[in-house]
């Protein structure tokens, strides 16, 4: 699961709890495309986090009404099967609501799960394929 992107408002949750909610979310990531969690295969999933002022965040056409938090998942295809991405969505927002402030009863995440093809992944110069990622060499040191 190379390249997650989380967005959301600032203040949503704090520096340390969003260290521990990657490491959480890296973890989920792996275990959903049925990655060994070696520490080269864990230094190839990217997650960034973006936050923006809650009054750039709009819900209903509102800004500031909710602690919005949306993220895109970019897998390779065929990584995922149905309930797999059934699994990630529900761990990976249950992860969040551990973290986020909000006074909302339903942990509101967004998540969209994009599955891209293997010709389509480059890193450093080169394609990588999930192939590369479920077996690599054993030597392999972390990106």
């Amino acid at each position: 699961m190379p390249l997650i992107y989380i967005n959301l408002p600032e203040n949503t949750i704090s520096s340390g709890e969003r260290d521990a909610l990657a490491e959480e979310i890296t973890t989920i990531a792996l275990d959903s495309e049925h990655l060994p969690s070696t520490p080269f295969v864990r230094s190839t999933t990217w997650i960034y986090f973006k936050e923006y002022p809650s009054t750039h965040v709009y819900n209903g056409g509102k800004s500031g009404k909710t602690s919005i938090v949306s993220l895109e998942i970019n897998a390779f295809e065929g990584g995922l099967n149905d309930e797999d991405k059934a699994s990630l969505i529900s761990r990976v927002t249950n992860a969040i609501g551990k973290y986020i402030n909000s006074s909302s009863e339903v942990i509101p995440v967004y998540i969209i799960i994009r599955d891209v093809k293997d010709n389509n992944w480059g890193v450093f110069g080169d394609r990588i394929t999930l192939d590369d990622l479920r077996n690599p060499p054993s030597n392999a040191q972390p990106v």
